[in-house]
């Protein structure tokens, strides 16, 4: 009787800690799909499923069920800083865009403005289109006096230690077009389009690692926990139950894995 007693108050505690990372996790989605970070489905599925989590941790449906809840609570504490970390890597990413488009700004009211062309080089350097970085700076310093733009110019030397392979100076298309544009261009040579900012918009569209963490996640949680929980249930609930989680864990991993972008590494 004793035992029984100090079994719930230790299942108790377990469930009420349990509520605590699921609670940053829960916050931490809704933050996400506001952002635009994560879309509704994604976002929706992972609440849903810490919710039911933090359910089961308090209240497990089957007693042989807690030693899973607890792994699966375990789980998103070690993995909620890489979801953190791939989110606030794309949040910066955006904003290395936004100040690519600002100097794209500039140079279109200035056409033969030298510090707006550094600029988008500096950005591209940033977003890892290095090759084409190198090449833009290469084209413009050689007619820049040196007194004043001497901190570039070492730029460009540390950027020459590098000794990128030749893939980085690789051409890219240019999505309107589809013209092929050769390393040191910024404005596509057919249709004089911003390809670039195109193409670095594409790479970050296609750095999805923190949702394809949450995917992940959730379809884990929902085939280790859900489905066994709903065994328990009567017959004529467990099994749309069963059936509507794995529907819904596919349709999470597939739209978070699926490639919506075309020639771009995710």
């Amino acid at each position: 009787m004793h035992f029984e007693r100090l079994a719930q108050h230790s299942t108790a505690l377990i469930g009420c800690l349990a509520w605590l990372p699921l609670s940053v996790w829960i916050m931490a989605c809704v933050h996400w799909m506001i952002g635009g970070d994560i879309d509704g489905l994604t976002g929706f599925g992972g609440i849903a499923v810490a919710l039911g989590l933090g359910y089961e941790a308090i209240n497990p449906p089957v007693p042989q069920l807690a030693p899973m809840t607890v792994i699966a609570v375990f789980i998103t504490v070690v993995m909620f800083p890489f979801v953190r970390s791939a989110m606030d890597k794309k949040a910066l990413r955006n904003i290395d865009i936004d100040e690519l488009v600002k100097a794209y700004n500039s140079l279109s009211m200035r056409p033969d403005n030298v510090l707006a062309k550094i600029k988008i080089a500096r950005v591209l350097w940033d977003l890892g289109v290095c090759g084409h970085a190198i090449r833009i700076v290469e084209s413009q310093l050689p007619h820049m006096p040196p007194r004043f733009f001497g901190e570039d110019i070492h730029m460009l030397k540390r950027w020459h230690m590098m000794k990128l392979e030749a893939r980085f100076f690789s051409p890219i298309s240019c999505t309107e077009c589809q013209t092929s544009n050769e390393a040191g261009l910024v404005y596509c040579r057919q249709c004089g389009s911003a390809f670039l900012i195109d193409f670095v918009k594409g790479r970050v569209i296609g750095t999805r690692l923190g949702k394809k963490l949450i995917a992940s996640w959730t379809a884990l949680v929902a085939i280790l926990i859900g489905i066994p929980a709903a065994e328990a249930m009567p017959p004529v609930a467990s099994i749309p139950a069963i059936l509507a989680m794995m529907v819904v864990a596919v349709l999470i991993v597939y739209f978070a894995f699926r490639d919506t972008t075309s020639g771009v590494a995710t």
